[in-house]
Formats: C-alpha cells, sequence, structure tokens
C-alpha cells in the first residue's frame, strides 16, 4: 500500500511527475513509457502513482494542458495580432492551430503513434479538461467576444465558437487517412467555410 505523504509532498511531487512525464514523452512517446519511467527519477513506488494520476494518459493531458497558455499566445500573434479583419483572423487562427498539431513536440508524440490517439480518447474526460483548460482560452475568448461587439462575429457563446474553431484539429490528426491533396485542400479550404459562418461576411469582401 503507497506511503501517506503531506500535502506539502503531494504537490511537489505532482509537479515533479508532471516534469518528468514531459521530458519521458518527448524521448520515448505515450506508448514506451512505463510507470517505472515516471516514477524512478522521483523516488517514489510505482503504485503511488495512481495517487496522484489514473494513467499515464491522463499525465500526458495535464502535461499538454499546461502547454496551452503558450500556445494560446502564439495562436493569437499569427492570427488577431496581424489583421483588422475577423474573418481573416479566424482563417489564420485555425490554419495555426492545425500547424500547432502537426509541430508542436507534445502534439506529434499522439499524432505519430494513431494507435494512441484512440487509447487517449477512450481515457478522456472532457467535461473535467474543458473545465481545467477554459482559463488558458480566455485571450481567444476576449478576442471572439471584443469581435462580437463590433458586430464581425455572430452573437452565441464565445467558448462554443472557440471550440468549434478547435474543431480543425480532426484533420491532422486524420491527416494519415487521406490522400495528401485532400488534405491540402481541406486545409486551406474548411477554415474559410468555417470564418464565413461565423461572420457571415458574403459581399463583405476579405481576403481567402
Amino acid at each position: 500500500m503507497p506511503r501517506a505523504f503531506t500535502a506539502v509532498e503531494k504537490e511537489t511531487i505532482r509537479d515533479r511527475l508532471i516534469e518528468v512525464g514531459r521530458a519521458c514523452f518527448l524521448r520515448y512517446g505515450m506508448r514506451k513509457t512505463t510507470i517505472e519511467d515516471l516514477v524512478k527519477p522521483i523516488g517514489i513506488a510505482k503504485a503511488s502513482f495512481y495517487l496522484f494520476f489514473e494513467s499515464k494518459e491522463a499525465l500526458y493531458l495535464e502535461v499538454f494542458v499546461r502547454e496551452i497558455p503558450n500556445v494560446m499566445q502564439r495562436l493569437i500573434d499569427v492570427s488577431f495580432g496581424t489583421t483588422d479583419s475577423a474573418r481573416d483572423a479566424l482563417i489564420l487562427l485555425m490554419k495555426a492551430i492545425a500547424n500547432e498539431m502537426e509541430s508542436n513536440p507534445l502534439a506529434r508524440v499522439i499524432l505519430d503513434d494513431p494507435s494512441e490517439i484512440d487509447k487517449l480518447m477512450s481515457n478522456l474526460d472532457y467535461e473535467a479538461l474543458l473545465q481545467e483548460a477554459s482559463g488558458a482560452y480566455k485571450p481567444i475568448i476576449d478576442e471572439i467576444v471584443a469581435a462580437q461587439e463590433r458586430g464581425e462575429i455572430i452573437q452565441g457563446d464565445p467558448y462554443q465558437i472557440a471550440f468549434s474553431l478547435g474543431l480543425i484539429k480532426m484533420l491532422p490528426v486524420n491527416r494519415d487517412r487521406m490522400p495528401a491533396s485532400i488534405y491540402d485542400s481541406l486545409i486551406d479550404f474548411a477554415p474559410q467555410v468555417i470564418a464565413d459562418g461565423l461572420t457571415c461576411p458574403a459581399g463583405k469582401g476579405g481576403s481567402s
């Protein structure tokens, strides 16, 4: 039976597991990372790991969630930070999200091993994940609300709009399951269609 830890120890161990987990996932990938790999540098028993995380997939999600604030800032910088057009900003934002999935080392951990995607999804607590990540979405939420107030983005729940933009992630997730020409076409066309639906720009111009 795992020994009891003090509150301070629990906080320290959890932070260390996240730190070690990030390094292991990037070095070995999800499948090859073992619980032993995660606990040995910290000096706790394997059974103690489960006092902090239900699985290594749950640890991975925590590592990824902690990356979100930096990711959000990069996305804002290359989208709303470069244009005054809400439609163009949304298109740039979605393309940047897809590119982040392709280029972010932590995203590559699961994209490079499709079997891990299914396993991760089966362990995913969407409600808890969205609640944990919601604060990190604030920069994008603020941009959406400001554009709504200017009449440039349709009215509605800004979080729902933000999460709908994130659906573009399904393209890089499924890239290996479609011909390259179709993927390239969709990654260019889908953001335009979604942005059109959110901004209703017909007859108002805007670049593509």
